[in-house]
């Protein structure tokens, strides 16, 4: 049994990993390969099919004769069934966005995804004919390939709008004997054209067009500027394509030129100038018939996904390799280093300076000491301290913190993975302020040692936030709650010998990632050994 595919309604507050701009051929045949590839594809659709005038399409394997607007019909039941959403309404802007892209919609809704198709398609320009328009899509059609073969023995009338649209006629001249080229439209032909017309038994009428006739709403034929009328049963025009290309434009695709102005510039896929766009269908190929258009999409829904699933391999690589602590917080120390100066302000933790102010100077010990604030206002004090670190890159900062504050001297830098280390010798004073970590981090074990390497008479300072902060890269859903003071002394275990001098929680107001005053709420737990030197 297969289970129901969890995709939310079409809202602003939920991006997409494809919205599908246009719901013809093209665009329900890459909404349906993605859908099935388990994506979460939006298509957003005007209902208004470049085919629609037609009563039936051809040459479409398995539909042939059947109706263009049934198979709209049955390719959104498709991709429903799958799981994707098909919205009606109209695309009105679009808009790159730092991980994607936006559109907004005549509804007055604002939709983003990972990626875009753009399945627009084109309208036909008619030439100006009276009753011509009225005839579209059934006296009067475009393509040889799609209604050449109904026509076979029939009257068939070749309205050119350019020279170029011989061809169409040559196109035809297998299905009737009776084939009249109108050719005023197109100017003068070449000599050398009439006579190749007239050796494949094609005929050449010069006569201006004047207006269409009908019989019962039936085309019978095309009347001349000299009131004379040409009996036909059918009218292949050669309407100027335009393409619905708003979505491209807003985003600022590449075209290339072509017979018909420019066009949008795609490879084999659809893929455009703009990294995570495509384009199929006949807004980027105007002479694609029903199935080339549906394997455009095709084409381009496997390259989405392979880009799609490639990006997600290469995530799970990262984290990963994340996952250890060292590359970790080296990660997080450069990234956050380059997009702001420095991951911390730079300022003494406000527990520290408070329960350490008034200690006499001696050795301290200074635990994941990040850019060494505390460790360079300790040495400022008096204090000769060794600060400890996982981070090449906050150790960095944390010696030019030091250097420009005149205390290199009494500052000792270690690069060091805590829960491997180990520390020599015994220390006035330990701290450990918010030894907290996303990736794997034994902190009790680490504290334990730290209490280890207090010297009798020492201090031990752990100072840790009781709650997550707003927005922290810390916290998340399902992460336990962080210990109060009470419980960071519980997990020391420490032996007799040692008081208890601070334990506690206290709301501290910060400045939050933006910008905005935030209250914090940190334990606080301050320790002190005895002088007994047998106490741990």
């Amino acid at each position: 049994m297969h289970s129901s595919h969890p995709h939310p309604q079409p809202s602003p507050e939920n991006p997409w990993d494809v919205i599908v701009v246009g719901g013809g051929a093209a665009g329900l045949s890459a909404a349906l390969i993605l859908s099935r590839a388990r994506r979460r594809v939006l298509v957003i659709d005007s209902a208004e099919p470049r085919n629609r005038f037609a009563p039936h399409m051809h040459g479409v394997l398995g539909r042939d004769g059947y109706s263009p607007l049934d198979l709209v019909a049955d390719g959104r039941r498709e991709v429903r069934a799958a799981g994707g959403v098909v919205l009606d309404d109209r695309v009105i802007r679009t808009t790159a966005t730092g991980s994607g892209f936006a559109v907004e919609t005549q509804g007055g809704t604002r939709y983003t995804a990972r990626r875009l198709v753009v399945a627009t398609g084109l309208r036909d320009e008619l030439p100006a004919i009276p009753g011509l328009a009225e005839q579209w899509g059934r006296g009067v059609v475009a393509c040889p390939y799609c209604d050449g073969f109904e026509s076979r023995g029939r009257r068939i009338g070749v309205l050119l709008g350019s020279a170029a649209g011989i061809h169409k006629a040559h196109l035809l001249a297998p299905y009737s004997p009776e084939v009249t080229v109108f050719s005023a439209l197109a100017g003068e032909l070449p000599s050398e054209e009439h006579r190749v017309l007239g050796e494949r038994g094609i005929r050449v009428e010069e006569r201006a067009v004047t207006d269409v006739v009908a019989s019962d709403g039936a085309l019978s034929g095309l009347r001349l500027a000299d009131g004379s009328v040409v009996g036909l049963d059918v009218v292949f025009a050669e309407p100027l394509p335009v393409a619905l290309d708003g979505p491209l434009r807003d985003l600022g695709a590449e075209t290339t030129e072509s017979p018909f102005g420019g066009w949008v510039a795609v490879d084999t896929t659809g893929r455009t100038s703009i990294d995570g766009v495509w384009a199929v269908g006949n807004v980027a190929n105007p002479g694609a018939l029903v199935p080339v258009a549906m394997g455009a999409g095709a084409a381009a829904a496997l390259a989405i996904n392979g880009e799609l699933v490639a990006e997600e391999v290469a995530a799970a690589a990262e984290r990963a390799r994340l996952a250890e602590p060292a590359d970790f917080w080296e990660h997080r120390y450069r990234t956050e280093r380059r997009e702001a100066g420095r991951v911390w302000s730079g300022r003494v933790n406000a527990a520290v300076a408070q329960e350490v102010d008034g200690l006499p100077a001696g050795r301290a010990l200074d635990l994941g000491c990040g850019e060494g604030a505390d460790a360079v206002w300790l040495a400022e004090r008096g204090w000769r301290v060794t600060g400890v670190d996982i981070s090449a890159t906050a150790l960095s900062v944390a010696e030019a913190a030091a250097a420009e504050a005149g205390v290199t001297d009494r500052v000792e830098w270690v690069r060091t993975d805590l829960a491997d280390w180990r520390p020599e010798g015994e220390f006035d004073l330990v701290t450990a302020s918010f030894l907290h970590s996303p990736v794997e981090l034994d902190r009790e074990r680490i504290l334990r040692r730290a209490a280890a390497a207090v010297a009798p008479g020492g201090t031990l300072l752990v100072v840790g936030h009781a709650a997550f902060p707003p927005g922290s890269a810390h916290g998340h859903g399902d992460a336990p709650p962080l210990p109060s003071a009470e419980e960071v002394l519980a997990a020391l275990e420490l032996p007799d010998g040692w008081r208890v001098e601070t334990c506690e929680q206290r709301d501290r107001v910060a400045t939050g990632r933006d910008g905005h005053p935030v209250t914090l709420v940190d334990s606080v737990l301050r320790v002190r050994r005895g002088i007994d030197r047998n106490a741990i």
